[in-house]
């Protein structure tokens, strides 16, 4: 019986990693995508956004069944549920940068102190912008000029999307339903890095994001194709501007600046000198914020005021990402600051010596 139990031991340890070594791998894996050089690091993210967003693609033509979504709206997100997941299949498999799952892994990291701070947030800044040159660029030159939803009924389905995931629901909701999606989302990155084989892989991660796609959970990623869409051809009451503060930069940063505000408090008493580099990091993101309202001013100036809103969410989508590099250099600039500075705050963190893992 002793020989049997080793055995199995030994066969479990050849199909998955433990949960321990799974922590240990993908704080590995972290530290060196952390640390790789900024132009991967883009192009990887701008790889995963193409392939959400092929997915979302095709989620879209799989549901755009009228009478079943009148009659048979579980039966309908069940489909969904089973194709969407291919998107995080071809991602992980690939190496490529989700926004959302790199969070984490860089996240682990960073606790285990193999990844510096400012690092992180680098890493972090480029994913999410490379993914969502990803999602544009195959929303509008893929499926928008190319057609692929020109079936009217693909379209309304489409416009449909758009509305649910941002007219009907409340903001809250919104917010609360994106904690759970990444909650889920993280578990399928988690699940398929534990596994050692491509067929293990693909069921563990499969099943999570079957999930959260059934009980319409919101993911950010997958929001860069599913709303911009719906923008491009004409959904009414959605425009670029709610987008972005509800769909987008409200669930981003005002959490965090509401966190920050109270670290703030919490911090003056004990680090007073930190109270400067605070007040330094907020006027960073509302230089942010005015450089790439600039940007758009001169934009419209330049180009006129009679073009259609095609055009006009074509023109922001190309411009965005240079209003964020120009505001980059300070806003990394004063996120290292902002680390150098607080690295006493965080010192209590860190892990204590004794349960440190090897470099």
């Amino acid at each position: 019986m002793a020989v049997t139990h080793v055995h199995v031991d030994n066969m479990a340890s050849m199909a998955a990693y433990t949960p321990k070594e799974t922590a240990e791998l993908m704080s590995r894996i972290g530290a060196m995508r952390g640390r790789a050089r900024p132009d991967k690091i883009f192009f990887s993210a701008f790889m995963a956004g193409c392939l959400v967003s092929f997915t979302s693609a095709s989620a879209v033509i799989a549901t755009a069944a009228p009478w079943f979504q009148e009659n048979a709206p579980g039966l309908i997100r069940m489909i969904s549920g089973l194709i969407f997941p291919s998107g995080i299949v071809m991602i992980l498999i690939s190496g490529s940068e989700l926004f959302t799952g790199s969070n984490m892994i860089t996240g682990i990291a960073w606790m285990h102190r193999r990844l510096p701070l400012k690092n992180l947030l680098m890493h972090w800044f480029l994913c999410f912008w490379g993914n969502m040159a990803g999602a544009l660029f195959v929303m509008a030159i893929i499926v928008g000029y190319g057609g692929v939803f020109d079936n009217e009924i693909f379209k309304q389905q489409a416009i449909a999307t758009a509305q649910l995931k941002q007219i009907t629901p409340q903001w809250h909701q919104i917010f609360l339903r994106a904690i759970g999606c990444n909650w889920l989302v993280c578990l399928s990155c988690y699940l398929g890095l534990q596994a050692k084989d491509v067929t293990s892989k693909v069921a563990g991660m499969w099943w999570p994001i079957f999930a959260f796609v059934t009980m319409g959970l919101e993911h950010v990623v997958a929001n860069m194709f599913f709303i911009p869409i719906g923008i491009f051809l004409g959904a009414p009451g959605i425009s670029v501007g709610l987008y972005i503060w509800k769909g987008m930069l409200l669930f981003l940063f005002l959490p965090g600046c509401l966190s920050c505000k109270v670290l703030t408090r919490i911090v003056q008493a004990s680090f007073p000198q930190l109270s400067e580099t605070c007040s330094v990091a907020f006027s960073s993101a509302a230089s942010f914020t005015s450089t790439c309202t600039s940007w758009e001013r001169i934009l419209l100036l330049s180009t006129g005021s009679t073009i259609s809103s095609q055009s006009a969410l074509w023109r922001r989508a190309i411009f965005l990402p240079f209003a964020a590099a120009q505001s980059s250099r300070i806003a990394v600039a004063r996120a290292a600051t902002l680390a150098g500075s607080s690295s006493a705050l965080f010192k209590h963190l860190r892990l204590p010596p004794s349960t440190r893992f090897s470099r």
